[in-house]
């Protein structure tokens, strides 16, 4: 890339950021005034409506903007309904809007846009996951229904089904912007997303008087972040999918001010993480570190990280070694694994054998045979994103999961190895230790279905995708 281009891309980036401030108060000052007079749905519907003629004049502005709202989408942060009317929300509109704005560019010849091939896997992937709910709409009506949740329909099933091609969507989204030379715009966005959910997370705890000591407790620290709809655990994991990947793109950086924004934002995932008191949030900032100082080729740069590592080990308060070290000290079993084991893991089990081959459909577990009969720990999932995959798709989901995952693993590792941009570089070798932490998180928690905690995982697989199919991208390995 030449440098008038370099530096045209530049200007143009400030002057598209410039406009989005600008707009963006506008709709802030109003929609405040409208909340004010008592119209929260108002307000968002017009702060909607300005955020959309920003997206229609521009769709990379669209991404830009849904990137920044994603971790959020699935929280209380945002309103899942205006006027009462399900699936009209500020996300979906936002969505929509940019749809229609690619659409509209491509088809009217705006600018020449080059679209993106998804992979084979992919459409395997997809197609083994609507398997699943065809399966699972069936059983909706036999679900369990627990305390903390309304009960399961079918409108609700497939509507969370959607989410999920929701998400695949803004994976193609990003991977059209990534091909057309504007994917440093999504890795931004993700960045400034982190940060404000550090914000947050940060001055709830402030504002609330809640000490680390109180978190560091099995009661309380279950819980105490349920009002942003989401579980601590899953918190924990969307900020360290976050670390994982800002992490080695803000080495990769070379530009110091940008490098130094990026460490900082990478800091604010890792804080996060490390504020839900997951015990698996804790091993997967050690898995992210851990990777970091194993990848260090100078002896003297090694040991330089290692020492800095165990410096903030040891000023780190009490309370994050108290809650790491649940039931370590005595080896019991039901601590440690939170009784999963004997409560939940074991007696879904056997169940596997009633649908081994194509599984019990999407969710299965709320309508699993143990789970109707009282035999298990009343649960929505089976906190344990192997065994799920085995109970929801059968022995074709798990060999399909599997080869999709090897695949963007590969996709990852070509362009971590090959991309002629270090910082592209850094971002994909993030994402390997991303998946990495998915992988472990898998053991105790999680899916491996799209979900907002892996929100920025999918997008930077978006990125890939439009990176690999770039011209001048990669660099021909060595024979």
């Amino acid at each position: 890339m030449s440098t008038n281009s370099t530096l045209d891309h530049a200007s143009e980036l400030r002057a598209s950021i410039l406009v989005l401030i600008f707009l963006g108060i506008s709709a802030a000052l109003v929609g405040g005034v409208m909340d004010f007079l008592d119209q929260p749905a108002y307000a968002l519907l017009y702060c909607s409506l300005v955020f959309a003629l920003i997206i229609f004049a521009n769709y990379r502005n669209g991404v830009w903007l849904l990137t920044l709202l994603l971790p959020f989408a699935s929280t209380h942060l945002v309103p899942r309904e205006l006027f009462g009317i399900t699936g009209l929300n500020p996300f979906n509109l936002l969505f929509v809007a940019t749809l229609l704005s690619l659409f509209a560019a491509s088809t009217f010849r705006r600018e020449d846009i080059q679209f993106v091939s998804l992979p084979t896997a992919f459409w395997i992937y997809v197609g083994v996951m609507t398997l699943g709910v065809c399966i699972g709409v069936g059983s909706v009506e036999k679900a369990i229904v627990l305390p903390h949740l309304e009960p399961l329909t079918e409108t609700a099933y497939l509507l969370d089904f959607a989410k999920s091609l929701i998400m695949l969507a803004l994976t193609w989204l990003a991977a059209v912007v990534s091909r057309n030379g504007n994917g440093r715009s999504v890795i931004w966005a993700l960045a400034a997303a982190y940060v404000t959910f550090f914000f947050v997370i940060a001055g709830y705890l402030i504002m609330d008087g809640i000490s680390l000591q109180g978190l560091a407790g099995a009661g309380r620290s279950r819980a105490f972040l349920d009002w942003t709809g989401l579980h601590a655990n899953e918190i924990g994991l969307l900020a360290n999918i976050g670390f994982a990947i800002l992490l080695p793109t803000a080495l990769a950086t070379s530009a110091p001010w940008s490098r130094a924004i990026l460490l900082t934002c990478a800091g604010a995932a890792a804080t996060t993480a490390a504020l839900t008191f997951s015990r698996a949030a804790f091993v997967g900032i050690a898995i992210i570190l851990g990777s970091y100082v194993w990848k260090q080729r100078s002896m003297g740069r090694f040991l330089l990280v290692l020492t800095a590592i165990a410096i903030v080990a040891l000023l780190l308060p009490d309370a994050f070694f108290e809650r790491a070290s649940i039931g370590l000290a005595t080896g019991d079993e039901q601590a440690i694994t939170a009784g999963r084991l004997d409560h939940i893991w074991l007696p879904l089990i056997g169940t596997f054998w009633e649908a081994p081959i194509v599984g019990h459909g999407f969710y299965s577990t709320q309508w699993a045979t143990p789970n109707l009969s009282g035999l298990m720990l009343p649960v929505a999932h089976p906190h344990n994103a192997y065994l799920g995959v085995a109970l929801d798709f059968g022995t074709v989901g798990v060999v399909v999961v599997a080869f999709f995952f090897w695949s963007v693993w590969r996709t990852f590792r070509h362009l971590s190895k090959y991309h002629v941009d270090p910082q592209w570089r850094g971002v994909f070798e993030g994402c390997m230790v991303a998946l990495l932490c998915l992988a472990v998180d898998g053991l105790t928690d999680g899916r491996f279905t799209p979900a907002p905690p892996h929100a920025a995982l999918w997008l930077c697989y978006g990125l890939a995708l439009g990176q690999a199919q770039s011209r001048g991208s990669i660099k021909r390995p060595q024979p």
